[in-house]
C-alpha cells in the first residue's frame, strides 16, 4: 500500500490504495477462516467413522451429522464470500455511468465463463458497448464513458442479457432500469435452473427416481425420492445378512465322546 497523499489530486488514488489493502486482508481472513473450518469438519468425518466402526447405533452420531450439515453450509458461504472479497469495481468519473454486478446459481455461486451484454427495450446493444466476460467470481462490469453515458435517454429502460455460445438468455430475475451520467446501476443476477441448463452451465442428470443437474460448485443433486429406495435395499441386505451372523456366532456343540473299551479278557 502506497499513498502519495499530495491532497485532492492523489485523493482517489489513495483511496483505491486503501480500499485494495482491506479487500486483500479480508481475502487473506476469510481464506484462514475457511481452512479451519474445512480441518473441524475433517476432524469431525473422522470421528463419525471412529464411532459407526464400533458402535452404529451410536446416539453421538446423529449430533454430528447435524453438526456437518452446518460446517458444510458454513464452508459454501465462505467461498462465495471468498469470491465477493475477490471482485474490484472500477472507478467513475461524475460524467461516467457504471452498471455492475454478479451472475450466480441458485447457491450464489459464480456459474461459470459467460458474456453479458447491456441491451436496449428493443434488444440492440446500447451503442458504444460491448459484451464482456464475467470473472471467476461473476462479477461483470459496464464503463460507459463521457459521451456514451451523456447520449442516454433518461426515460430509456436498459436490461442484461446474457450468452455463452449459441445460447442467449434474458434473465427473469433481470429487472429493466434506467441510466444516466453520473449512475451507478447494480443489477445481480441469480439465474434458475432452467436457464442454466439453456445456457449449458449444468447438464440433466437421469438418476431413475428423478431428474437432477450437474456441473458448477453444486455437484449432482440427487432426488429425495431415491433415499427410502436405498435406505430399504439397505435393510434387506442386512436382514438377509443377520440369520447367517446370528449362525456363526452360536457356540458349537460339543463332541460326544466315545465310550472307552473296558479291559480284555
Amino acid at each position: 500500500m502506497r499513498f502519495v497523499n499530495t491532497g485532492v489530486n492523489s485523493a482517489k488514488h489513495d483511496t483505491q490504495e486503501l480500499f485494495e489493502a482491506l479487500q486483500t486482508e479480508r481475502s487473506a481472513q476469510l481464506a484462514s477462516t475457511r481452512d479451519l473450518q474445512l480441518a473441524v469438519r475433517l476432524l469431525m468425518q473422522a470421528e463419525q467413522g471412529r464411532l459407526a466402526k464400533r458402535n452404529p447405533a451410536d446416539v453421538r452420531l446423529a449430533h454430528l451429522a447435524t453438526l456437518d450439515g452446518t460446517l458444510r453450509e458454513r464452508l459454501s458461504v465462505l467461498d462465495s464470500e471468498l469470491e465477493i472479497a475477490a471482485i474490484r469495481v472500477p472507478p467513475v468519473t461524475k460524467a461516467q455511468a457504471l452498471v455492475h454486478g454478479r451472475i450466480t446459481d441458485d447457491a450464489q455461486r459464480a456459474p461459470g465463463r459467460l458474456s453479458v451484454q447491456l441491451v436496449r427495450a428493443d434488444g440492440s446493444m446500447v451503442p458504444g458497448t460491448q459484451a464482456v466476460e464475467v470473472d471467476d467470481s461473476g462479477y461483470y462490469a459496464f464503463v460507459l464513458d463521457d459521451a456514451v453515458a451523456a447520449q442516454l435517454p433518461a426515460t430509456e429502460r436498459l436490461s442484461v442479457v446474457l450468452q455463452r455460445d449459441d445460447a442467449t438468455v434474458a434473465p427473469t430475475a433481470a429487472a429493466s432500469f434506467t441510466l444516466a451520467a453520473g449512475s451507478v446501476a447494480v443489477k445481480d443476477v441469480a439465474l434458475s435452473a432452467t436457464e442454466l441448463q439453456t445456457l449449458k452451465l449444468r447438464t440433466a442428470v437421469n438418476l431413475g427416481a428423478g431428474t437432477a443437474t450437474a456441473g458448477g460448485g453444486g455437484g449432482v443433486l440427487r432426488p429425495r425420492t431415491a433415499a427410502p429406495a436405498a435406505a430399504a435395499k439397505k435393510a434387506t441386505a442386512a436382514s438377509k445378512a443377520a440369520p447367517k451372523a446370528a449362525q456363526k456366532a452360536a457356540p458349537k456343540a460339543a463332541p460326544k465322546s466315545k465310550p472307552k473299551p473296558g479291559p480284555k479278557r
